[in-house]
């Protein structure tokens, strides 16, 4: 229990610092060291990652695991955000961004409501998980092609950052190691798809469209306090018509989409593409369309420095965020603050659904202080079959809403790498676009829990 005094005194310290506007990853990076050295000195466990040796000397090993997330965050997840935002750049400096913003409007332009437009832009990015099923890798994404159509139909940056950061907030895609993980835990073997069908699916997408409609609520309450106007289609359009670039270039922005749609294991099964690869492709093509249309190669290659530029921003501005809360994160996890929670909420003793909340709950809050989706979900459902068994209930009722409360939690976390990412796309704090996702993620997690005790338990 004192462990869990601890973490508290920490967080809240941390939540206190940023707030006053310290600095965020000095001050997660303390924090994290922090929780490890006390794990340490009160001989409550390595502080070591699985598969990292130790330097020797304990009071060096924290920062050999600050080396080891440098290591594998910088070089997977960093450098595809890296990639990802210097070629945002690159389209904002081809002008390309500016052409999807004028063939975007012609079709939209009878809407009377703008945030009709919040609904359907957060059903498209939430339906594009099942290709993408990464958080973050969709939001970076959807911030360097949906969000400057977004905000240049009038909408404001912080509503559009609150659709696009819940993209995956209700999650329902077969390919997510949380999915993978749960079919087992049903008994169901490796049948994911089942699974998504038969159980995940249909609570799910019921809960797409109340976090869709609840956008439209919250998200023009949000902007009326704040003191957006909503400056109407004609105006983007006038000024997109400014750029001077062909209206096919508006395909470029989402040529790394549709390639990731396209080449995807929902269509092909031998080809097989990363996406820093589909960006480093879409480059190429985009450089070569910008040579035809120029015929000026000095330029084009000129040009070039916008995407290394904002790869540059990328690392700065994100990809220490991302390490620094990764080790903040680590070190709540190694105070084993986690089990403690999962021991306590064994032995509550509740009725079945009330368990299953009291399991959502805790996930809910684990996610949102670790940033993470899959960590805490996959730490708790090693317990829900031995619970549902003894209880006699449907394993499915108590993994559910777990598993939505996972990605939920990580859509209101302000250390998670999509709230990071979009934050920094958006040029907004992590708290401003925890403001438009919480209200709606917080009416879905509700939504999705009472169907699933009314339908499955």
């Amino acid at each position: 229990m004192f462990q869990v005094v601890i973490a508290v005194l920490v967080i809240v310290l941390v939540a206190r610092l940023i707030l006053k506007g310290y600095r965020a990853e000095p001050v997660l990076f303390a924090a994290g060291l922090v929780l490890m050295v006390a794990s340490q000195l009160a001989g409550w466990g390595s502080v070591l990652p699985k598969g990292v040796e130790s330097t020797g000397v304990a009071l060096f090993d924290p920062f050999e695991v600050m080396r080891d997330l440098f290591s594998s965050r910088a070089a997977d997840l960093g450098l595809m955000i890296m990639a990802l935002m210097g070629f945002a750049h690159y389209m904002d400096h081809i002008g390309a961004n500016d052409a999807v913003v004028r063939i975007a409007i012609r079709p939209l332009r009878k809407l009377r409501s703008p945030y009709v437009l919040l609904f359907f832009s957060y059903l498209l990015a939430s339906a594009l998980q099942l290709a993408i099923p990464s958080a973050t890798g969709l939001a970076v994404l959807l911030m360097a092609t949906l969000f400057p159509i977004m905000v240049g139909l009038g909408l404001s940056a912080a509503s559009s950052a609150g659709v696009i950061a819940t993209s995956l907030g209700v999650a329902y895609t077969p390919t997510a190691i949380d999915a993978i993980r749960a079919t087992e835990a049903v008994g169901m073997g490796h049948n994911v798809i089942e699974y998504v069908y038969t159980y995940q699916g249909p609570a799910a997408l019921a809960t797409v469209l109340v976090v869709g409609l609840m956008h439209i609520v919250w998200q023009r309450r949000c902007d009326r306090l704040d003191g957006h106007q909503h400056q109407g289609a004609a105006m983007v359009d006038e000024k997109a018509q400014e750029a001077g670039v062909p209206g096919f270039y508006a395909i470029l922005p989402m040529l790394p989409i549709i390639m990731a749609v396209g080449f995807s294991s929902l269509f092909v099964d031998h080809i097989k593409l990363n996406v820093i690869t589909i960006v480093m492709i879409s480059m190429f093509i985009s450089m070569v369309v910008e040579a035809a249309r120029t015929r000026d190669m000095k330029e084009v290659c000129g040009g070039f420095s916008h995407f290394l530029s904002g790869m540059g921003s990328a690392f700065s501005n994100v990809v220490g965020l991302l390490v620094a809360a990764g080790i903040f994160a680590h070190g709540i996890k190694v105070l084993g603050v986690i089990d403690i929670m999962i021991v306590g909420a064994e032995h509550v003793g509740l009725p079945a659904f009330a368990m299953a909340i009291l399991f959502a709950l805790v996930t809910l809050a684990a996610a949102i202080i670790m940033g993470s989706g899959n960590a805490p979900f996959l730490a708790f459902v090693e317990l829900i079959p031995q619970i549902a068994a003894s209880m006699g209930v449907n394993t499915a009722a108590m993994i559910l809403p777990m598993q939505q409360a996972s990605h939920m939690g990580r859509a209101m976390s302000p250390v998670s790498g999509v709230i990071i990412a979009v934050a920094s796309g958006a040029k907004l704090t992590p708290f401003a676009v925890i403001k438009r996702t919480s209200v709606p993620l917080m009416v879905g997690f509700v939504f999705h829990t009472l169907i699933v005790g009314i339908f499955y338990l």
